[in-house]
């Protein structure tokens, strides 16, 4: 019940009057001067009580910790059922309206960065202090993968004639994206530096093959259909790598420098030998190819996605899913420390492997693998790349992906994770996402 601020005082005094009139005129009453909150506390959300801290010289009150993301639908209705003081609050606009604590209160908003504001009165109907109340609530849900849809950011990617198989990647700060069609795509990854341009390639075969597109010591390699590998420092200029084509079946994978077993940066591919051997290759210098063990059967060879993972010994251990799929209900990925050697994390034996997912693609975040393929109908996640679910709550694909057929993916220096639809009949669009965690980074 909200009751107007003249009548109470009118009454106080007139009960004041009555009491003095009764009492010896030589005594002399004080009424307190305390015009502070001393204690402030909301009803529970989601079962939870919040702590609010009073800051007297400011005349702030406040909860350090911020309540949960969707609060604001509780706020709106709900009880403050601590508010300690020694007379009376008043509340409202103008804030001549007695607080009564026994109605609920939208506290909306105290969201607000002015806060909502409550006047204290002292016992002796004088005194009084203006206070302000600020509610914070979390505007994302920690522990989530948040994307935003690179439209709203301006120069827009809708219109760009994307054509045939497309691949994007991260070189030097920016997101290129490459198709069918010889040409390339490119935005800035860096905040407020987000613009789509497009250009033609030089030097870079029709017939290169763009979902072969890899990025390894700040280069990027491409393939052809005849085995040669093309390589450009910008990612518009290509020349022919003379000592990686002829033989080259498939680039695989760029692995990062392992410290802590003494092995060296290197790119990983799938190449014929002089015996005419299909072996897994490496080279740590771009240049030539040192081969290893022979591709065993069911190891992918087109459309390759990799990622690096930190082992809980401190080794670095590389994942690759691809097509052709030889599992007719699993997607099975591959992972090596070396290059060299490549062994299957095949899980079919369970009821805990990845689905068939039509041109999948991997990622390590956080703590966690994640797998997707084309159509996104979910997300799976696994710790060790062998057991696998499908994610359900916080880490999910944006809605605006489900159905789409032909995209691409690639995580950047700052741990955004892109995906780029577009091609084969896919609208056009963009998004970027990244988990909300405090303190996250990628291993």
């Amino acid at each position: 019940m909200k009751i107007k601020l003249l009548s109470v005082i009118v009454s106080f005094l007139l009960l004041s009057i009555g009491i003095s009139s009764c009492l010896d005129s030589d005594e002399t009453y004080e009424f307190s001067t305390d015009a502070t909150v001393h204690a402030f506390g909301l009803d529970t959300i989601y079962g939870k009580h919040y702590t609010f801290t009073i800051d007297q010289l400011n005349r702030l009150i406040y909860n350090r910790d911020s309540l949960p993301v969707g609060a604001d639908t509780l706020i709106d209705r709900i009880l403050i059922d601590t508010f300690s003081v020694t007379g009376w609050v008043t509340s409202g606009s103008p804030i001549d309206t007695i607080f009564n604590m026994a109605d609920s209160v939208d506290l909306r908003p105290a969201m607000n960065s002015e806060g909502m504001k409550f006047k204290v009165f002292a016992a002796d109907g004088v005194t009084s202090r203006e206070y302000t109340l600020q509610v914070r609530v979390h505007l994302q849900d920690p522990d989530s993968l948040m994307w935003n849809n690179m439209e709203a950011y301006g120069a827009p990617f809708a219109e760009m004639p994307v054509a045939g198989e497309q691949r994007c990647v991260i070189l030097h700060n920016e997101l290129l994206l490459y198709t069918g069609n010889q040409t390339i795509y490119r935005t800035s990854t860096l905040t407020g530096e987000y613009g789509w341009s497009q250009s033609a390639t030089e030097g870079l075969p029709a017939d290169a093959l763009p979902t072969t597109l890899i990025q390894f010591g700040g280069r990027l390699y491409m393939l052809t259909p005849e085995g040669d590998v093309f390589t450009s420092g910008n990612g518009t200029k290509w020349s022919r790598s003379e000592g990686l084509s002829g033989t080259t079946k498939a680039l695989v994978a760029a692995m990062e420098a392992d410290e802590l077993a003494g092995r060296p940066a290197m790119l990983a591919g799938i190449g014929q030998d002089a015996e005419g051997m299909t072996r897994f290759c490496t080279t740590t210098d771009g240049a030539t190819w040192s081969y290893g063990e022979e591709v065993p059967e069911g190891f992918p060879t087109r459309n390759i996605y990799h990622t690096m993972q930190l082992s809980a010994t401190g080794t670095k251990k590389c994942v690759a899913v691809g097509m052709p799929a030889t599992q007719p209900e699993a997607t099975v990925p591959w992972f090596t420390t070396d290059g060299t050697g490549w062994a299957q994390l095949n899980n079919t034996a369970y009821d805990t492997y990845c689905p068939i997912l039509n041109n999948p693609s991997i990622f390590y975040y956080g703590d966690r693998f994640y797998c997707m393929g084309e159509g996104f109908e979910a997300l799976y996640a696994s710790i060790t790349a062998l057991a696998w679910r499908a994610t359900e709550e916080k880490v999910l694909l944006p809605e605006g992906l489900k159905g789409v057929i032909s995209y691409s993916m690639a995580v950047d220096d700052n741990r955004f994770i892109w995906i780029v639809a577009a091609g084969q009949g896919t609208p056009n669009a963009v998004w970027r996402g990244r988990l909300n965690r405090f303190g996250f980074d990628i291993q």
